[in-house]
């Protein structure tokens, strides 16, 4: 299917678009986008949930005034997000029946909004399983009854393309139904109303997050999603394809959303999800990752992603949207886990200030090992907890006690401890997309639609991945989310950065 001539503008202006979840990395750019380049739009509202004592609007007034993202809007309309009279902010909760709104608030969205943008999500990986099934599975059945509780609206709704699962080999840009990554056929509403109820005993047995976490973890597994996040998002999807037309909805699903390459500026991210514990891992002289090096690392700038996402929105509304656009590299503009790691190293080879032990011991290339390696982070992990044990024995010993605080001893076994638990869990996340599938993620939709605007241009196979890596990417991560990261795997809290 080829659409020509799909003009943005036409398409969009005049419209009010809902956004639910507006706080996000990839909304922010959506939004920013949005209003900049078509500004004849009729009103963004957004749907933000109260935190800490602060309301929707006050939490997004804030962002809006400090973070980077908004730079460009600041520039035209100023630095009060009053002043923008195309945004509109309301308190609401996406996991409460009608966003816990007002009546008022609520009929008037009902009547007036011609989109929804769903990006509300929890992206742990790792997390009890009655927060995931919450916030990413039951939270859609919300969102389901709203759209149809409206007079016209349709719904995008964000996903993930590794909702695949266990899957190696190509991964079709197909909607989720009844049928399990493994081939289990289940039925999303029965499997979320299990999880809720299975999760509600074992609270009531004061079971811990650690046992809600593993609970979930393994049925996620017995289905065919390598953790808690793929596997409720994938429900997610189930049910909204359930319960919503087609002709009102579709999927977006983008891979692994890193820095933007040019918008709003080149470098910009704040997603401490994607590729940066790896690219801060292979800043130190531990060089060993559980991979396999011809995988790919399906990775996608955050400016395409917001390109994309105007594309399908626009499409959706003119009734020729596909049901799921994938937005990724995979398949069009590959990067294999070896180069990117390539990339990285020689960055910090030619960047980083070079120490007498540098020079001495430089650091090696990167090496690609499997979990069984004796440097792999469970066996590292499994060492170090051996050595504390051992530490812990020895320091029963008062001479030796002595000894231990003289030398600074404990200090060093702290910090190893700490590398060690973070090497670990880097591992543990990542593995699944990196060493047990060989995902390549089928992306032709959004490029089948052919838009007028130039703005708007989705041309993904234009990246060129050295270039992207060396002077936007690693950079970008260096200056917004490493200095963070550092701080929080080094036990300290840290400064965070002050943005202009």
């Amino acid at each position: 299917m080829t659409i020509s001539n799909l003009s943005i503008h036409r398409i969009i202006e005049g419209k009010t678009i809902l956004i639910i979840g507006g706080s996000g990395f990839i909304s922010k750019v959506w939004i920013s986008m949005l209003l900049e380049y078509i500004p004849k739009i009729k009103k963004v509202i957004i749907l933000v949930r109260s935190e800490k004592g602060k309301c929707g609007y006050t939490r997004f007034e804030e962002i809006y005034a400090n973070s980077p993202v908004f730079s460009n809007l600041r520039n035209i309309y100023g630095n009060e997000l009053s002043k923008l009279k195309k945004i509109e902010v309301i308190t609401g909760n996406v996991c409460c029946e009608n966003f816990n709104l007002p009546n008022n608030i609520l009929e008037t969205l009902q009547n007036d909004v011609d989109l929804a943008v769903n990006f509300a999500a929890d992206l742990r990986f790792f997390a009890p399983l009655d927060q995931m099934l919450k916030s990413n599975s039951e939270s859609t059945k919300i969102v389901a009854d709203f759209i149809l509780s409206t007079k016209k609206a349709k719904l995008l709704h964000i996903s993930t393309c590794y909702v695949a699962g266990m899957a190696d080999g190509i991964v079709p840009e197909q909607a989720i139904k009844d049928i399990s990554p493994n081939g289990t056929k289940f039925t999303a509403e029965e499997e979320i109303k299990w999880g809720i109820q299975e999760a509600q005993a074992m609270r009531s047995r004061n079971a811990s997050d650690k046992e809600l976490v593993k609970i979930g973890t393994v049925r996620a597994e017995r289905l065919g999603w390598p953790n808690t996040y793929t596997y409720t998002k994938g429900l997610g999807e189930a049910v909204l394809s359930s319960k919503i037309p087609t002709e009102r909805l579709s999927i977006f699903r983008p891979s692994i959303v890193e820095s933007a390459e040019k918008y709003p500026f080149p470098g910009w991210n704040e997603d401490f999800n994607g590729t940066a514990p790896f690219i801060q891992m292979f800043s130190t002289r531990y060089r060993h990752i559980v991979a396999k090096p011809n995988h790919n690392l399906d990775i996608i700038p955050v400016d395409y992603v917001a390109k994309g996402l105007t594309i399908a929105a626009s499409a959706l509304l003119a009734g020729k949207h596909s049901p799921v656009y994938q937005s990724s590299t995979s398949s069009i503009n590959p990067l294999s886990v070896a180069l990117a790691s390539e990339y990285v190293c020689n960055y910090f080879r030619q960047n980083q200030k070079r120490s007498l032990s540098q020079i001495l011991l430089p650091a090696s290339k990167p090496k690609f090992i499997t979990p069984q390696h004796i440097l792999s982070g469970t066996n590292i992990n499994r060492i170090e907890k051996t050595v504390s044990y051992l530490f812990d024995k020895i320091k029963l010993e008062k001479n030796s006690a002595k000894i231990i605080a003289k030398f600074g001893i404990e200090s060093t076994i702290s910090t190893i401890k700490r590398k060690a638990k973070t090497i670990d869990t880097i591992m543990k996340v990542y593995k699944p997309f990196i060493y047990d599938y060989n995902y390549t993620f089928k992306s032709d939709n959004l490029l089948n639609h052919r838009v007028t605007e130039e703005e708007f241009s989705y041309t993904p196979t234009d990246i060129k991945w050295e270039k992207y890596w060396n002077d936007v990417h690693i950079p970008g991560l260096n200056q917004w989310c490493l200095p963070q990261l550092k701080a929080l795997t080094s036990g300290k809290k840290g400064n965070k950065k002050v943005n202009k």
